[in-house]
């Protein structure tokens, strides 16, 4: 799944407007969304399940903020994209953080496009 993100992500680019963010928003969060979907659909071992609720939250964070962003740059508002942006890269550190520990490497370098 993280894979098949990654893919599907790799040519975009960081945007640098904030119609470029709006179009980024609009490409990637559908696709974040629907591979954070099938992870959740998936029965980890009873060993992982906790460090796979922490690694869901995160991303589940991850995809809201990303959405804020999208809304911030909608209405040119710099303040709430920088604060999206800011709780976008924090919540996909946790992630990644949360994907190594689970040895899923591919999602591990993910999270938020990076």
């Amino acid at each position: 799944m993280c894979s098949a993100y990654s893919s599907q992500t790799k040519v975009i680019l960081r945007p640098r407007s904030y119609i470029q963010i709006v179009q980024y928003v609009d490409k990637t969060l559908p696709l974040y969304e629907a591979a954070l979907r099938r992870l959740e659909a998936l029965k980890p071992s009873s060993s992982d399940a906790a460090a796979v609720r922490a690694w869901l939250a995160a991303d589940r964070h991850v995809a809201k903020a990303v959405r804020d962003l999208g809304v911030g740059a909608q209405r040119r508002d710099f303040p709430s994209v920088t604060a999206a942006a800011a709780r976008a890269q924090l919540a996909g550190s946790e992630s990644r953080q949360a994907a190594a520990n689970l040895g899923m490497h591919v999602c591990a370098q993910l999270a938020t496009g990076q």
